[in-house]
């Protein structure tokens, strides 16, 4: 009877482990499925990432052209405004020329698998829009100082003593206003 007792324990000790050892299986595949999924969506996320950066490229690019084209326009109807446009045109050829450089530079240095690392990837492309964003800003300025050149008048915003002049102006007009309430 010890016996019997024994051997149906043994035997249900048997199927529990048995049945430990399925549920540990299957608590693997399920911790191994959630990594993978894991995995996937860290994918997902970083290509999302990627591709946010990628339109915003492409719209610091637009943005830049339609502020050259709107600096264009201003300049076929009064070309001496292209004298504002010089210093900045030499500073956006400069950015370019070194954005440029870097990113091939990047690219060389890191080899051909430069964009299947996201990491990498993501700092090129930051430097990229941050690159871009100084150039939109530098057409943006200059655009608006043609316009305001344009509507302020050449000469006048050539004239580097325009405030001294309207300053003296002032204060002719100051003592001409005191002389006249002193004679009254």
């Amino acid at each position: 009877m010890r016996l019997t007792t024994e051997n149906t324990h043994t035997g249900y000790l048997s199927t529990i482990k048995q049945q430990l050892d399925d549920i540990n299986l299957n608590v693997s595949s399920v911790v191994l499925v959630q990594d993978i999924i894991r995995g996937s969506l860290i994918e997902v996320n970083q290509v999302l990432k990627t591709g946010i950066m990628a339109r915003q490229v492409g719209s610091l690019a637009t943005e830049i052209v339609s502020e050259s084209n709107y600096m264009l326009d201003l300049a076929a109807n009064d070309p001496h405004l292209l004298l504002f446009a010089e210093d900045v045109a030499r500073q956006l050829k400069n950015r370019g020329i070194n954005l440029v450089s870097e990113v091939s530079s990047f690219v060389l240095r890191e080899g051909e698998n430069v964009l299947m690392d996201f990491d990498k990837r993501d700092l090129l492309l930051k430097k990229v829009i941050l690159e871009l964003q100084v150039m939109r800003a530098l057409v943006y300025s200059l655009g608006r100082s043609m316009y305001w050149a344009k509507q302020a008048g050449l000469l006048r915003s050539l004239n580097p003593y325009q405030g001294f002049i309207n300053q003296d102006k002032r204060k002719v007009d100051e003592l001409l206003l005191n002389l006249k309430f002193l004679k009254n």
